[in-house]
């Protein structure tokens, strides 16, 4: 690949000179820099890499937007459980579809074996980054703590695991009145259902953030991310992480050791915030808050109790709705749509050439026929990138409208699953409150057996004795009244809890239908979109190629002219 110093446009071959505009021709020292995928994402520069993968910004060419694309590293695409997992990124976020999770559009293969994953493109900064500033106000804190602890309980509610909860994945945009979370890179997610890709036992994950579970190697459940999470709040609380240490250290710790209260290193805090923290942080799965619905709904409370400060405006609420960021500035580019449209204007150019160039008549006889070769190339050209185009638009408009879709049945979604966690306490704590009331009658039945047994025959004589004896009779069967009728209604409670839990679960079983039938559509609507529009823009660079190929000695001839030199560059 090559870029043209002059306009930008990039040729693939060996061209020696621009077939545009006559203009040197330097090569491109990233071979994906200025690559079309899937007949609309351009590769506009590199913005990161990683041991698994290099990150680039993108322009979506139809409708304008940056993207970013990452690609899984050569050298691990040839393993099928390197390009599995790499994949999995996009299937789990793409189950999830929520507006604190990074929205995945598309994902894919080329044809020379390169695995991809296109992204939107983030304008922010990584939580680690905010987190190296020192530690955060409590509200700070907290309110990224809702954001993401919503992110986390649609995931759990749909059975994906994050597995990697930490800073580094965790991404504040700019462009908003507070912070506006993302939840970042499910590449080591586990999903309900789906086949093991790396044997029992392994253990992934950042030690610093590692469940004590997932340190063992054992099966993970949601609080596996909630353990991860309190790690992550606890350094946005004070600065340091709970534990530090090598790696094995780390991993004892995380098994063993206690953590201090998040107060211990930053003396403000109140009782309440270290509770919290500790909650997540408990060893035992079992002894953790019992979800992320739980986590959102207490740190909602909290909030509310504060005083009001920043308040998300509604761009904060509506990603879609905020003011799009300034774009980086990057190298000249042009779009296909562009490079015809230079081309149209061009052969017109060539056509007024020859007569400036050959004023006398001696036209050479190929240069009419070559013009107007070209020609006839540019518009199969034009037609091919407008079939493109329209295509792109029409199906781009359909998955944004499926996408909407999804967002708005998974907000119903949250709302019916965080009334089922909500109600699941509830029957907890009744049923805890039952099996009290049941032992507290029993508790009593056998003294107040012994007691009527002591009231005596009555005898005026013995007056006082059966009055005593009758008090205390008296005061155990009201004990075992009161316990029959906190049964019975705790029994009328728990029924009609299970009865509401089971009609919660029913709608959700039918929204999360919805939901995975919605994303099938949009799974099979984005694989024929790709082996078509893949294959329309390979003719439109096979076209394109030509054109090249067949401008080149026209060019070349113009600028045999030094007269026309200047002409032959300024036409584009």
């Amino acid at each position: 690949m090559k870029v043209c110093e002059i306009c930008g446009a990039r040729f693939r071959g060996n061209p020696e000179r621009c077939p545009l505009d006559g203009g040197a021709l330097v090569p491109v020292p990233d071979p994906l820099i200025g690559r079309t995928l899937s007949g609309r994402y351009v590769i506009e520069e590199r913005i990161g890499a990683g041991g698994m993968s290099t990150v680039y910004r993108a322009k979506h060419e139809v409708v304008g937007r940056d993207v970013a694309v990452k690609f899984l590293s050569p050298e691990l695409a040839f393993e099928p459980a390197n390009r599995t997992r790499f994949l999995r990124e996009a299937r789990a976020a793409n189950r999830i579809n929520h507006e604190h999770i990074i929205d995945i559009t598309d994902f894919g293969e080329t044809e020379d074996a390169l695995v991809y994953l296109v992204m939107e493109y983030l304008d922010g900064i990584p939580l680690s980054q905010a987190i190296a500033d020192g530690p955060m106000a409590v509200e700070r804190a907290l309110r990224i703590t809702r954001q993401v602890g919503k992110a986390l309980a649609r995931a759990h509610e749909l059975g994906v695991i994050h597995r990697d909860v930490k800073p580094d994945n965790i991404y504040l945009l700019h462009g908003y009145e507070g912070d506006f979370a993302k939840l970042l890179d499910f590449g080591l997610a586990q999903m309900k259902g789906e086949l093991r890709v790396t044997a029992t036992g392994t253990v992934f994950g950042t030690p610093e953030y590692i469940a004590p579970e997932q340190a063992r190697g054992a099966n993970l459940g949601p609080t596996a991310d909630l353990y991860s999470f309190g790690c992550v709040l606890f350094e946005m609380l004070t600065g340091r992480l709970p534990f530090t240490g090598s790696t094995p250290d780390l991993i004892l710790k995380h098994l063993r050791e206690p953590p201090r209260p998040p107060s211990h290193h930053v003396a403000n805090l109140s009782p309440e915030i270290d509770a919290l923290v500790l909650s997540l942080l408990e060893k035992r799965p079992d002894d953790r808050l019992s979800s992320a619905h739980e986590l959102v709904e207490i740190v909602t409370r909290m909030l509310g109790e504060m005083r009001p400060s920043v308040t998300p405006t509604t761009a904060a609420l509506r990603p879609e709705l905020a003011e799009p960021a300034a774009e980086a500035p990057s190298a000249p580019r042009l779009s296909s749509h562009d490079l015809v449209v230079r081309w149209q204007d061009r052969v017109e150019v060539f056509r007024h050439l020859v007569d400036r160039a050959h004023p006398n008549g001696d036209v050479p006889a190929w240069l009419p026929d070559a013009i107007e070769a070209l020609a006839g190339r540019v518009r199969a050209a034009v037609s091919l990138v407008a079939e493109l185009s329209e295509r792109i638009t029409r199906v781009t408009s359909q998955q944004d409208e499926s996408r909407d879709v999804r967002l708005r049945i998974g907000h119903a979604l949250d709302t019916l699953a965080a009334d089922h966690a909500r109600l699941g306490r509830e029957l907890l704590e009744a049923e805890s409150a039952l099996a009290e009331a049941r032992t507290r009658g029993l508790q009593v039945e056998e003294p107040l057996i012994a007691a009527w047994r002591r009231v005596p025959s009555f005898d005026p004589a013995r007056l006082e004795e059966a009055l005593s004896a009758i008090a205390e009779a008296g005061a155990l069967a009201q004990i075992r009244v009161e316990s029959a009728q906190r049964v019975e209604s705790l029994e009328a409670s728990i029924r009609r809890l299970r009865a509401e839990a089971d009609d919660l679960a029913f709608q959700a079983s039918q929204l999360k239908g919805r939901l995975g039938s919605a994303a099938a559509v949009d799974e099979a609507d984005r694989v024929q979109l790709s082996e078509a529009t893949e294959a329309l823009d390979a003719q439109v660079q096979d076209v394109l190629d030509g054109i090249a190929r067949e401008a080149e000695p026209i060019v070349r001839h113009f600028m045999a002219f030094p007269q026309l030199r200047d002409v032959v560059r300024g036409a584009h």
